[in-house]
């Protein structure tokens, strides 16, 4: 036998509409990330403009850590977009993009445990270029500073693999 529901009152069905709808306050921290976005275009064009005016006096070393940057600011610049799309598809409104040729399939796919994964990969490369270009400037860094940019990036890769661990656990559950 079906629960009946008892009634809605007229109050109750205004603040249930007001709660649901302060999901689109969510609209404008989007919106600065994407500015965000292109701030990082802008600083790295000013980097690369930087670069080749000087490339003749730049140093190898100085090159390959200009190279891990770049790296980490698309690493860094693809999380936003992650965090972007799915944020506003799962918790604003979906998102009303046919697919075209060209376009990511993994937009219309992409469930909350697999963001949770794509962000801790991110995270794990970002700091796995960080700590690569702690380790071209060890002559300047301490053991200590050393040692906590390791510990860093181990705390960061241990989480990532027990998100896929519990990623893993929660599918067979399903299943």
């Amino acid at each position: 036998m079906a629960e009946q529901q008892k009634p809605v009152s007229g109050i109750e069905a205004l603040l249930e509409k007001f709660v649901f709808a302060s999901r689109w306050i969510q609209a404008p921290i989007y919106l600065i990330l994407i500015l965000v976005l292109w701030a990082f275009v802008y600083q790295m064009a000013i980097e690369v403009i930087h670069l080749f005016m000087r490339l003749t006096l730049l140093a190898p070393h100085e090159l390959i850590v200009l190279g891990l940057t770049l790296c980490d600011t698309v690493l860094v610049a693809n999380l936003i977009v992650i965090v972007i799309i799915s944020g506003y598809e799962n918790f604003v409104s979906k998102l009303d993009v046919e697919h075209k040729k060209g376009e990511p399939l993994w937009i219309k796919r992409l469930s909350h445990s697999g963001v949770k994964m794509k962000i801790a990969g991110s995270i794990v490369a970002i700091s796995s270029i960080s700590l690569l270009k702690q380790f071209l400037d060890i002559p300047q860094l301490s053991n200590r500073e050393l040692l906590w940019y390791v510990v860093l990036h181990l705390t960061f890769l241990i989480s990532a693999l027990i998100l896929v661990i519990i990623g893993m656990l929660e599918k067979k559950l399903k299943d």
